[in-house]
């Protein structure tokens, strides 16, 4: 299976797992509720938890102590703004010192410096 996506094609793969018949139910359920075939709702309701579970991931390191934002934000694939925003509504302290800004814009220097040569 191929999908399109901004001009370039990707190939889907075909992912099998069994799954409990109440759990199987739930998902017809919603698929009808929200008007999309079964595979269409799993395929959502996947890429909802991996986007979740790299927020988790990220926002555990962060608290941690073991990454910047910034280095967060690269795990959950968000910007720093949201990163920020996700940090706060999780209740957690935004420890952002002048280390955690030079380690942010680094890649930005890294950047620059390839432009310029």
């Amino acid at each position: 299976m191929y999908s399109i996506h901004y001009g370039c094609i990707h190939m889907a793969k075909t992912l099998t797992t069994r799954a409990p018949d109440s759990l199987a139910k739930e998902i017809e359920a919603l698929a009808r509720e929200e008007h999309l075939d079964r595979s269409s709702l799993i395929r959502r309701l996947l890429a909802e938890a991996v986007e979740e579970k790299r927020k988790r991931k990220a926002l555990r390191i962060y608290a941690e102590g073991k990454a910047s934002i910034g280095k967060a934000a690269s795990i959950a694939r968000i910007s720093i703004w949201d990163m920020m925003e996700l940090i706060r509504q999780r209740g957690l302290h935004i420890d952002y010192g002048s280390e955690e800004l030079l380690e942010d814009l680094e890649p930005l220097r890294r950047k620059k410096g390839a432009r310029g040569k």
